[in-house]
């Protein structure tokens, strides 16, 4: 994917923007496992921004062309693990949106998930490790994109500093806290300065020639 095309840009900014959107959207609940407005607003968010996580992803791998032989290995392996995390913390907001939906109150929608993690490989894979390897991969992608001189060592650094911090924030003191929001914002930040590639600048598409008669 052309990393300076227009949808490429917007998903450097509005998918880690509206990542940290979801998780402001639960604060009238607590985080708490709660039906309602505030459970599927929250989650539809983050359904637009996964969908965005993953256009960045292949704006990413775009930034790192051209790439040969055991880099290009590298590249692909951590794209692919990317997606990977993607597909499942996907399938966990799709879980959660007709959890809340079907449900009534917060014991039958914990009910409902509790259904759906007792399928097996979907506890592991869709709400334990299999999620969070995105993150990994996000923070191995900006380290990888440093190393090849495709983006600026500040941009790295900050998205890989936000994304440790909302990685352990998340394993320390659970999803809601506010440690986690701040990794967020960080990566916003880190993941908005790597689309703007070496230079720091944002990037622009070339017009098209124009054809004359």
């Amino acid at each position: 994917m052309n990393p300076a095309s227009r949808p490429a840009q917007l998903s450097f900014t509005a998918g880690p923007a509206a990542l940290l959107g979801g998780w402001a959207l639960l604060l009238p609940v607590r985080g708490g496992l709660e039906p309602g407005p505030w459970w599927t607003a929250a989650h539809l968010v983050w359904l637009a921004a996964f969908l965005l996580l993953g256009l960045m992803t292949l704006a990413m791998r775009g930034l790192a062309e051209p790439v040969t032989g055991g880099r290009r290995a590298l590249v692909e392996s951590v794209t692919g693990v990317a997606m990977f995390g993607l597909a499942a913390n996907l399938t966990q907001v799709v879980i959660d949106l007709y959890a809340g939906f079907a449900a009534v109150d917060g014991p039958a929608m914990r009910a409902l998930l509790a259904q759906a993690k007792d399928v097996p490989g979907v506890e592991p894979l869709v709400y334990g490790a299999g999620a969070q390897v995105f993150y990994v991969a996000v923070l191995a992608q900006a380290v990888v994109l440093a190393l090849l001189h495709r983006v600026t060592p500040a941009g790295a650094a900050v998205t890989v500093a936000g994304v440790a911090l909302l990685v352990v924030a998340a394993f320390e003191e659970g999803s809601g806290s506010a440690l986690v929001a701040v990794g967020m914002a960080m990566m916003w930040l880190g993941t908005l300065l790597l689309g703007r590639g070496p230079s720091g600048r944002p990037a622009v598409t070339a017009p098209a020639p124009v054809a004359h008669r």
